[in-house]
């Protein structure tokens, strides 16, 4: 396993944005946020926005996987912000999935494809949260191909899904454990389970 530690933590969409405030008071690295605002349908000439950290950014495309990831991908490359990151996010919610294709640099249309050039390996890992209200059975059926990005790409990837405890305690537990520095083995907490990691064989 590769010795990742993290410079910082992305909440991508609007169910890890609830927790923003309750992580900043426990954790001592940065905590970045990222949401998608669609345009009010009684503005004139108001487009859609991405808020990362509160600045907008504008988006006129279509609300779909391969225009937001497109999109996503030129801000990635343009902020040092987005590198060697925990990504913690709904897997269910688009921009989410849109983030993932984007930060692995995949087209959502050739994600079949096998990779010709091997990039660089990425430091980042994410962290899915369990999304209310749904069962495991619709849940696999609706990311199956941000698990197959994911794996392609041999990606630590972890979900938090224990029932005991609400999502904001496990997240403070695990903030706790990075006072000194924060790398993967601070993932290892109650709740807190790895579904792939960078060891994991991929086959399509």
């Amino acid at each position: 396993m590769q010795n990742s530690t993290f410079k910082s933590i992305l909440l991508v969409g609007s169910h890890a944005n609830l927790y923003h405030r309750s992580m900043i008071e426990s954790s001592n690295i940065p905590i970045n946020t990222l949401k998608y605002k669609r345009k009010d349908p009684f503005a004139v000439d108001e487009p859609n926005q991405f808020i990362f950290n509160d600045i907008p950014i504008d988006f006129n495309g279509k609300y779909s996987l391969s225009e937001l990831s497109f999109a996503l991908s030129i801000i990635i490359s343009q902020d040092p912000r987005f590198k060697q990151c925990l990504i913690i996010g709904d897997p269910t919610e688009l921009i989410y999935q849109a983030f993932c294709f984007a930060k692995n640099d995949q087209n959502p249309n050739l994600i079949r494809q096998e990779i010709q050039i091997q990039p660089n390996k990425s430091k980042d890992a994410y962290l899915f949260l369990y999304p209310s209200g749904m069962v495991a059975h619709n849940i696999r059926k609706e990311i199956s191909s941000l698990v197959y990005l994911l794996k392609k790409y041999k990606m630590n990837t972890f979900l938090i899904r224990d029932k005991n405890q609400s999502n904001i305690q496990i997240l403070q537990n695990m903030l706790k454990r990075g006072e000194i520095c924060f790398d993967l083995n601070i993932l290892e907490v109650n709740g807190i389970e790895r579904i792939i990691s960078d060891q994991t064989a991929f086959t399509s």
